[in-house]
């Protein structure tokens, strides 16, 4: 089964987001997936191209509101294609400005909405996403229709 690595742009400044990232980014531990906090003094270009140097060997998607979104079965259908694929699955949350438009062009994009977020609020929620995908796929009671 293929990895899924979480890029995010700097370590969350509140301590309730931090809690929720940790606290998701340990249970996906031993589920393929993987988080990765970049230095936020690092300037949008440095960042992306750290994730692209990351992801050379696999798929990088970016986080935009633009891309393409759904619902949890959405979402759980993506969470299978990428745990199943021969490669590793790389997903980034954009920095503060988000992705230049020219970057955004260059790469596959999901969005978790049309809400603008901060990056802390946009790592809790896709981590929240990956960790329900990945117990309804074991079965769980963890989310209920």
């Amino acid at each position: 089964m293929a990895r899924i690595v979480v890029h995010t742009h700097g370590k969350a400044r509140e301590k309730g987001y931090s809690h929720l990232i940790n606290k998701y980014a340990e249970r996906l531990e031993g589920r393929g997936v993987t988080l990765i906090a970049h230095p936020d003094r690092l300037d949008h270009d440095a960042y992306i191209s750290k994730i692209e140097s990351a992801s050379t060997n696999g798929n990088l998607i970016l986080l935009d509101e633009g891309g393409e979104g759904g619902t949890t079965e959405w979402m759980l259908k993506n969470w299978k294609r990428w745990r199943l694929s021969d490669s590793t699955t790389h997903l980034a949350i954009g920095p503060v400005d988000g992705f230049e438009s020219a970057v955004i062009s260059k790469h596959a994009t999901i969005s978790l909405g049309l809400l603008t977020m901060t990056y802390e609020m946009a790592a809790v929620v896709l981590l929240e996403q990956l960790y329900r995908a990945s117990e309804i796929e074991r079965g769980s009671p963890y989310h209920r229709d």
